[in-house]
């Protein structure tokens, strides 16, 4: 298994790589790709994220990042829906799987344009690649594998990169290592 270092300057790589900003050579897959590492490094990650959105640009790859961070994307858009308070009382008194399954029905996360996608798909161009983060702070409140098979459905013709404090091995994804999600086989692993 590659270092995180070492996949995060495969993916600076790849980021200024033709191929990967077209979605060249994928057999007609979707462009996405998950970047796995060890929680740990989460400075390292957040270090080098800084680093490519200040640094990988229109004028210098021809592509804009765009960095969606999915525990603020989620408080956003409950506030939105005017239940942000609702939701500690909520964890409260009924507990957290039930705080999970009303947030995901609120968010309409089985549906393929759930609001969670749409605010994603709503500030992107063609020009954009994705960057996700913040799954580990929204677990256990909505899946990575819920995001990642709804939004490949409406957005598939820009990359889509999801950062994931855990282990993913081109099937499984394993959040900190420890809790296993459901299967997940259609991202490529950045290694």
């Amino acid at each position: 298994m590659s270092s995180t270092a070492t996949k995060l300057e495969h993916l600076k790589n790849e980021l200024k790589d033709r191929n990967f900003q077209h979605n060249k050579g994928l057999s007609n897959e979707v462009s996405y790709y998950i970047l796995a590492y060890d929680p740990k490094d989460y400075p390292m990650v957040r270090k080098e994220i800084d680093s490519i959105e200040r640094d990988y640009n229109m004028e210098t790859i021809g592509r804009n990042i765009r960095e969606f961070n999915l525990y603020q994307v989620m408080w956003k858009l409950l506030e939105q829906k005017g239940i942000k308070d609702a939701v500690f009382e909520m964890e409260k008194e009924d507990g957290i799987e039930y705080l999970s399954e009303q947030i995901n029905n609120v968010l309409g996360m089985t549906d393929s344009d759930n609001e969670l996608v749409k605010y994603v798909e709503e500030r992107i161009n063609a020009n954009s690649i994705v960057l996700l983060t913040g799954i580990g702070q929204i677990y256990p409140l909505i899946r990575a594998h819920k995001i990642l098979n709804t939004m490949h459905q409406i957005i598939s013709d820009v990359p889509v990169v999801l950062f994931y404090p855990g282990k993913y091995d081109s099937l499984s994804l394993s959040m900190f290592g420890e809790l296993k999600e459901d299967n997940y086989y259609r991202a490529f692993q950045i290694n």
